[in-house]
């Protein structure tokens, strides 16, 4: 079996890209070969540099579409034709992607070739939200091309997609997201943490990790623990980085920034933006906290429970999947009261019932190892080839 994993970029590895190039280095690892096809030009800072990076780990090519950045709709067609040409010379059985315009593209350049393609699906979808013509022809696309199939990151996702796409649901199989191995292997420093944030090591830290984005809740959290800040000697850190393309998210963030630097307690919130070490945060910390509004799976949360870490989330979409079996508190969305009694629940837990809660995490964090995702890959890849699916 020959694969190509086709993706938009693999030069900044955030959740999809990340799982796209593991899920390469693993097949590989299984004498599966498998390739990584950019959806964009080489000619871009960095990109050479990440593609040596692949190579040394054990990819066989690294190819690239040549398309720009934003590319307008009328640079698809030779971009459909470039990889069908590829998918024909270099034999693929497979081409997998996991974001919406190479599973545009791929659709289109498989039919009538011998490769089946494999769609991810890695958001929640719904017609009344996702109706932009790029996303009406993407569900078109994919609903011309009767070969096509899919794998969701929840059940939840699952259903969704096949309410939003009108495909079967024989054809999408869940397949739930993995967790970088070193989530599970970090030894928690929370003083030299605490030392290199300027934090006193008494402290305790409260972590959000992901985009600085309106619908992740990010002023719902700054609502619910601002009151309890200096009261509880807590310390708030947002990791990540902001998204500007998102509705409502530069007004959000302005708001926040003059809430925080009008504040007694200011000193207390911390924006740490992109960090690498972000196992080693979460096991240093006391608590994350993720009061987002949509979630299909919530990757994160799993990591921090590999990491010991003990989880408040909202209870909303594909969550309680990622959470279930555990002693996690979730709660809705946009309850800045009832987030801060979550938190404070979690923060006062007797040292017996902290302790059976991590480890009830971390049991569940197990089911999201990249061995267990990758061999239900492999098993999709098989099944399709031979016709099951």
């Amino acid at each position: 079996m020959k694969v190509l994993i086709f993706m938009t970029q693999f030069y900044r590895l955030s959740g999809a890209e990340r799982l796209a190039v593991e899920l390469a280095e693993e097949l590989n690892k299984r004498g599966i070969h498998s390739d990584i096809l950019s959806m964009y030009t080489e000619n871009m800072s960095g990109v050479l540099e990440a593609k040596e990076a692949l190579l040394r780990k054990g990819i066989p090519a690294v190819h690239f579409l040549g398309m720009k950045i934003h590319p307008p709709i009328t640079s698809m067609f030779p971009a459909i034709l470039k990889l069908r040409r590829m998918i024909r010379d270099e034999g693929y059985d497979i081409v997998e992607t996991s974001m919406i315009s190479p599973t545009v593209i791929a659709s289109w350049a498989t039919q009538g070739t011998r490769a089946r393609h494999v769609a991810g699906l890695h958001h929640v979808y719904r017609r009344e939200l996702h109706n932009s013509l790029q996303q009406m022809f993407w569900r078109f696309s994919v609903r011309c091309n009767k070969r096509i199939r899919f794998y969701a990151i929840s059940d939840y996702v699952t259903d969704c997609w096949v309410e939003y796409s009108r495909t079967s649901p024989l054809y999408t199989r869940r397949i739930y997201n993995a967790i970088p191995d070193d989530s599970f292997d970090v030894v928690p420093d929370r003083y030299e943490v605490r030392k290199d944030l300027g934090i006193p090591g008494n402290a305790r830290l409260a972590i959000y990790v992901g985009r600085l984005v309106a619908y992740k809740g990010i002023d719902t959290l700054l609502n619910a623990l601002s009151p309890i800040l200096e009261k509880e000697n807590l310390f708030l850190l947002y990791v990540g980085q902001p998204y500007l393309g998102a509705s409502g998210t530069q007004e959000m963030l302005q708001q926040i920034e003059r809430q925080v630097a009008e504040a007694s307690w200011r000193d207390r919130v911390k924006f740490l933006g992109y960090r690498k070490d972000v196992p080693r945060l979460m096991a240093s910390s006391d608590i994350l906290v993720h009061p987002t509004r949509t979630e299909g799976f919530g990757l994160i949360l799993a990591e921090a429970m590999a990491t010991g870490l003990p989880v408040v989330a909202s209870n909303v979409e594909g969550i309680p999947e990622v959470l279930a079996g555990t002693d996690s508190v979730m709660v809705p969305p946009d309850d800045p009261e009832v987030l801060r009694k979550a938190v404070l629940k979690i923060l006062n837990r007797r040292p017996e019932e902290a302790a059976r809660a991590i480890k009830k995490g971390q049991i569940r964090a197990e089911d999201f190892r990249i061995e267990k995702r990758t061999d239900a890959m492999v098993k999709l890849f098989e099944d399709i080839r031979m016709g099951w699916l």
